[in-house]
């Protein structure tokens, strides 16, 4: 009993530490494109080479974060790598969104964005895990999914409260509370999961 309990911290710091790397990245990304913009009179003062370099390693990190979770969860080789290749997928989507919200002003765009976070902890816990026995996977399924759904609609109700579109600050705490769905899901999967 003990050791289940401490694979599923292993799996919810495995989470966070993925968090954790994949935020980093998306700043360092941000920060390269605000060194690369034109300044009128001050000029660029990032080389083209050197922003695509940085967006190229930034990018590195954040797949070799992604992976976390499913190494965590007992992934290994190509299975952890098709895993990590798909929850990247979904991050990405999560990021391209994002930043979407800042040149559209749409309703839906934020909740497409969410929805991408909490699912890339989905595809990034459930995916990892291969099953013998479909009887053995069903309860683990409707708990991940009940609980991202769960994470979800908290985030959309959080968006409500708080969301003025005059204040671009209010698409973080939405966005804080999908994100912690990078740690719960995994550990729900750590703790449910066959073996």
């Amino acid at each position: 009993m003990q050791r289940v309990w401490l694979q599923v911290v292993l799996a919810a710091l495995a989470g966070l530490g993925s968090l954790a790397v994949c935020s980093g990245a998306v700043v360092v990304i941000i920060l390269l494109f605000i060194a690369s913009i034109q300044f009128g009179w001050v000029g660029s003062s990032l080389d083209p080479t050197l922003f695509w370099l940085g967006v190229v390693a930034a990018m590195i990190f954040a797949g070799a974060g992604l992976s976390l979770p499913p190494l965590a969860l007992g992934a290994r080789g190509r299975h952890a790598l098709k895993t990590t290749v798909l929850s990247g997928l979904c991050f990405c989507t999560f990021v391209f969104v994002a930043f979407l919200i800042v040149l559209t002003h749409s309703f839906l765009v934020p909740l497409i964005s969410l929805m991408a976070l909490v699912g890339t902890s989905v595809v990034g816990s459930l995916g990892a895990v291969q099953y013998e026995e479909d009887q053995i996977a069903v309860p683990m399924y409707r708990a991940t999914l009940i609980t991202a759904l769960t994470i979800y609609c908290a985030s959309l109700f959080t968006f409500w409260l708080v969301f003025d579109e005059s204040h671009w600050q209010s698409y973080f705490v939405p966005t804080v509370v999908a994100a912690s769905s990078w740690a719960v899901l995994p550990g729900i999967v750590a703790k449910l999961r066959p073996g």
